[in-house]
This record gives structure tokens, sequence and C-alpha cells, in this order.
């Protein structure tokens, strides 16, 4: 897929003010679809999950809400602490919301029966996944780390300002997905 695909399917790239951060996030997105084997004819098939059936969102969706949300709750916070001392990366943010879900990319595969595990799924799930994709393409440390601490196995693991945050809203976003929680 194009740059420009992956910003037709996810325009929140354009909130990244640094421009060559922008072009890696874009190039960790084309990477992880080419390297599952998705298209634009069957992205929007790629699954948050294919543990719990009933999930009401697809992977694409589920990225634009956490990231939406991560965006709206930065702009809210930045009104009371940010100002005050307790900063959070705007970028780290956005990029680390934008790429949090990298792996799932190849975590799951398309086939003609429909989605499943890939191949490799039981040797790296998507934080692991993920965090290679993004320092295979020269994102930093920071990204790399919010990646790999996004999702449980990043508990036992010291977590940025900017990770605890992305994560929390993963965690919520998720859950109502799943859960059905926004009904």
């Amino acid at each position: 897929m194009s740059d420009n695909d992956i910003l037709q399917l996810l325009p929140e790239i354009d909130e990244i003010s640094d421009a060559s951060l922008r072009s890696k996030t874009a190039e960790a997105l084309s990477l992880a679809i080419q390297r599952g084997g998705w298209t634009a004819k069957n992205i929007q098939h790629a699954p948050v999950t294919i543990t719990w059936k009933g999930c009401s969102c697809n992977l694409i969706e589920h990225i634009r809400v956490v990231t939406q949300l991560c965006i709206a709750n930065y702009n809210c916070l930045s009104k009371f602490y940010v100002a005050n001392g307790a900063p959070l990366d705007w970028d780290t943010v956005v990029c680390g919301a934008l790429l949090h879900d990298l792996g799932k990319f190849t975590e799951f595969t398309w086939s003609a029966g429909g989605v499943t595990y890939s191949e490799n799924a039981h040797l790296m799930r998507h934080p692991l996944s993920g965090a290679v994709m993004a320092a295979q393409c020269g994102l930093p440390d920071t990204i790399v780390h919010l990646i790999a601490t996004h999702s449980f196995e990043g508990d036992a693991s010291v977590k940025t300002a900017e990770s605890a945050f992305v994560r929390a809203i993963d965690d919520f976003a998720f859950k109502c997905t799943v859960f059905g929680l926004e009904k």
C-alpha cells in the first residue's frame, strides 16, 4: 500500500507534527500490512481480535478510535496539566496510538476461509512483532517502547507517561469493542 493509501485509511497520521516521524509511521504501517498479506480489498477484514466472537469493529476502526480518543484526551488534559509540568509528548502520543496494534497486521492473516492466526502468531504476539517492525523502520525508542508495553506483555516493564496514557485509552476502547460497552 502506498503512503496515500495509508493516509486514506488513517488520516490521523497528519496530526503528527514531525514530517520524518509521519513518514516513518506510514512506512511502518505499510510494512506491517504488506507482511501480513493485507490488501486494499481485504484490509477492512483485519480484526481487532479473533479470540472473542462478536467484536463490533475492525482493526482500522479500532486504531482510529484509539487515536482520536488519545487526541481528544490529550487536548483536554493539556488545558489543566500539561502546561503545569506534567508533559506528554504530542507526537509520541499520536504516533504511538496509530502504531500500538501494528503487529496485529501480522498476527492475523486473511485466507479463503476468513481470518485466522498467522503462521508466526504463536512465536510473537502483536506487541513484540509491532515493536520489531517499528524499530526496523527507524522509529524512535519511545515509540518502540510504547508498542511493546501497550498490552499485558508489558506489565512488568517500566512505562513512560505516553505509553501508560495510550495503554489506558486502548484498554478502554478494546473493552467497549469486545464487550459492547458502547451501547
